[in-house]
């Protein structure tokens, strides 16, 4: 049998990571609960006459943002948790397929997830901000998906350090939020026009932005990733 290619053996690793994570849901529950607490929170900390009065479209994009990068650490240090046990991910390496393939399948798990909290937190954010979405769904769809793209390549790439220094969800903090700083400001800044229902046209420069970051993330993951697993 001649080994996968890229593209199939990425699909492979994430199928296993999200075949795993159903199994046990440990991961989803707790981004779900965490995701589900920060919001609460942060609707306590305005009440709808303020938000009417400052406006849904400047408030929401900021906790969105911040809900979705912090709930998705505990995504990502999951990826890893596995392979940490048993040296599953000195058996990943002895697979026959580029050790690209690993990165890519845990970047498109980690993505699943996050697009899927990402879905979950737009209609509780209309409920608790009272945040109307006529019209600017397809706009929010597209600025949610460039910049969790990003999101996750990070995500991937930090966990993977974190996991073989054995410092956890501490340290990926550390290096995401620093290294994540232009996407999350990209992200905050389009959606904010999306939700005002501007044409992404007008953040047009944001969005080329963040599909750059897109690119540069992936491949200094290229780069640097093989080195980071054997190290």
């Amino acid at each position: 049998m001649r080994p996968p290619g890229l593209l199939g053996a990425s699909w492979l690793v994430a199928r296993k990571d999200l075949r795993l994570e159903m199994r046990t849901l440990e991961g989803v529950i707790a981004m779900g609960l965490f995701a589900l607490i920060v919001v609460v929170l942060f609707s306590f900390c305005f009440d709808l006459a303020a938000i009417r009065e400052i406006g849904a479209g400047r408030v929401v994009p900021g906790v969105l943002w911040v809900t979705l990068s912090f709930s998705g650490i505990v995504g990502f240090a999951r990826s890893f948790k596995v392979e940490r046990q048993r040296e599953a991910l000195t058996a990943l390496l002895l697979a026959p397929a580029d050790a690209s393939a690993i990165f890519f399948g845990k970047a498109l798990a980690s993505w699943i997830l996050l697009a899927a909290l990402a879905a979950a937190l737009v209609p509780v954010s209309m409920v608790f901000f009272d945040l109307d979405l006529s019209g600017a769904l397809p706009s929010l769809a597209l600025v949610l998906l460039v910049h969790t793209i990003g999101l996750a390549e990070l995500g991937t790439l930090f966990a993977a350090l974190a996991a073989k220094v054995g410092r956890g969800e501490a340290l990926q903090a550390i290096l995401l939020f620093p290294a994540a700083t232009p996407l999350l400001l990209s992200a905050v800044r389009c959606t904010r026009a999306a939700l005002e229902g501007a044409p992404l046209e007008s953040v047009s420069h944001w969005m080329f932005l963040a599909a750059g970051f897109d690119v540069l993330y992936a491949l200094v993951a290229l780069v640097v990733f093989e080195r980071v697993l054997e190290d």
